[in-house]
């Protein structure tokens, strides 16, 4: 069974009719738990109703979110999922973060996001369940590359807080930490601009790394 998703939107400047996203996805049931096993709840998506187990079968490609913000590269993307599925791989773990400056920054600032960057994670998650593959998404890195939490200590003391020279403030000062948590809440609350679907409520999304 397919999910159709169709959004009008009104041009008010000349009341013309658009048509920007037409968009089809697949169903899938969210993965769970039973005991030490990986569950998926069926509910009427092809593979008929109740439990069914899942297992484990994963890559890491950290880059997809990157490449997906440009149309350009976006195929690279694609054909990365498609040939995961193809092989039989079932999760991939990727980054949902890139923080500082630059045209692949997603967080700017503490709160302040690129919607460019968002919509190219947008992207990766929707050819991600168009693929039937699910992800590990993951917030921060604790290396340098991409921001990570030395960023994170950096926009504090060019706010005037007052924290150690060490990068492991990241872990302990409560400033730093209201960063982090309100940069989770945007994340795991964000409506997909293409799929409408809050990542909070995303079957292709498998779980969530911290770090």
């Amino acid at each position: 069974m397919l999910l159709s998703l169709l959004y009008l939107n009104f041009n008010n400047s000349n009341g013309s009719l658009s048509f920007p996203v037409f968009l089809w996805q697949p169903r899938m049931g969210f993965v769970s738990t039973d005991s030490t096993q990986f569950i998926i709840i069926n509910d009427g998506d092809g593979y008929g109703y109740g439990e069914s187990a899942f297992y484990v079968n994963g890559w890491n490609s950290y880059w997809l979110m990157m490449e997906s913000v440009w149309s350009s590269s976006r195929s690279k993307v694609s054909e990365m999922l498609k040939r995961g599925s193809q092989m039989g791989l079932t999760v991939c773990r990727t980054w949902a973060f890139s923080d500082g400056h630059g045209p692949d920054a997603l967080q700017v600032s503490p709160g302040v996001f690129n919607e460019r960057v968002f919509k190219g994670l947008d992207y990766m998650i929707v050819e991600a369940r168009r693929n039937r593959i699910r992800l590990i998404l993951s917030l921060v890195n604790n290396l340098v590359a991409f921001g990570g939490k030395t960023q994170y200590v950096k926009w504090a003391k060019e706010a005037g807080v007052n924290v150690s020279s060490s990068d492991d403030s990241f872990f302990s000062n409560p400033v730093i930490k209201d960063y982090f948590k309100a940069y989770i809440k945007a994340v795991v609350k964000r409506k997909n601009s293409l799929s409408g679907v809050r990542y909070s409520e995303e079957p292709a999304i498998f779980a969530w790394e911290l770090m």
